[in-house]
């Protein structure tokens, strides 16, 4: 089965997800944040704000997947207290592998939904993306998509790997997690033996966020709509990988493949 990225909304900072995707820059202040102008209340709790900004963006006719920050984890109860039936809760970037995987064997629309809100002490982007997926005769295939969701801080990215090499022996491009300066990509280093062919001069390594700033789990959104993109651009053809990786003790990878199409349609961007 073939998908499309069929619309793309949101904010990051002060940016519309348009002006994010066209790379305008993001204003931060001294400590690399951007706070969305008609934002949540700063002195709202983390979950309740999370809560303000994502809400807009529910769309109880379509099937959701709603990923959220590590931090949320040992709030899960309230958030399902929250979401309706129709929404499927993730929390931390790997999540994103696994929203991918349960809607590809849904075979039918829908939206995958990544809201971001920093303490006021940290770094990073306040911001919120929607992806809305519609199955197509053409467009990106999911080759692979995988999470290793143990708890237990023995998550083998090695084995990740290992299949994500089965899958395709090398990518044309990988796409890494983060702005390559938060923390993320490092914990890939003690498995870099096992990228094999992956670390190959040829592979295209790709922080596609790293312009705009640190967007936490909202990141991996935005790297799926860049990666989509590039192939209808045709700045790439060849299949892809994602790496999913965050301050959460989880993984996912993701192999993905492209069939164009005549008509060049593109995802409408609100």
């Amino acid at each position: 089965m073939r998908w499309q990225l069929i619309n793309v909304s949101g904010q990051a900072g002060e940016l519309s997800a348009v002006e994010a995707l066209t790379r305008t820059p993001v204003a931060t202040d001294e400590q690399g944040q951007s706070w969305i102008s008609q934002g949540c209340d700063r002195d709202l709790p983390m979950s309740e704000g999370l809560w303000q900004r994502l809400r807009p963006w529910l769309d109880q006719s379509l099937p959701t997947w709603v990923i959220l920050p590590h931090s949320e984890r040992t709030h899960r109860a309230w958030w399902q207290g929250r979401l309706s039936d129709g929404a499927e809760l993730g929390i931390g970037r790997a999540s994103v592998a696994l929203a991918l995987s349960q809607l590809n064997r849904l075979a039918a629309p829908g939206r995958i939904i990544a809201v971001n809100r920093p303490a006021a002490n940290e770094p990073g982007i306040e911001a919120v993306m929607a992806l809305d997926w519609g199955p197509a005769d053409h467009g990106l295939a999911f080759e692979l998509t995988r999470m290793d969701g143990r708890l237990d801080g023995k998550t083998d990215v090695g084995a990740l790997l290992e299949l994500g090499r089965n899958t395709v022996h090398q990518p044309e491009v990988l796409f890494c997690p983060g702005t390559a300066g938060d923390g993320y990509i490092e914990r890939l280093l003690p498995f870099l033996g096992a990228l094999g062919p992956w670390a190959a001069q040829e592979v295209r390594w790709e922080f596609a966020e790293a312009p705009l700033g640190r967007l936490g789990v909202v990141g991996s959104l935005f790297s799926w709509a860049w990666l989509e993109a590039g192939y209808r651009l045709g700045e790439w053809q060849d299949p892809c990988a994602v790496i999913e990786l965050d301050d959460s003790p989880l993984a996912g990878l993701s192999v993905v493949s492209w069939t164009a199409g005549a008509s060049g349609a593109s995802a409408r961007l609100a």
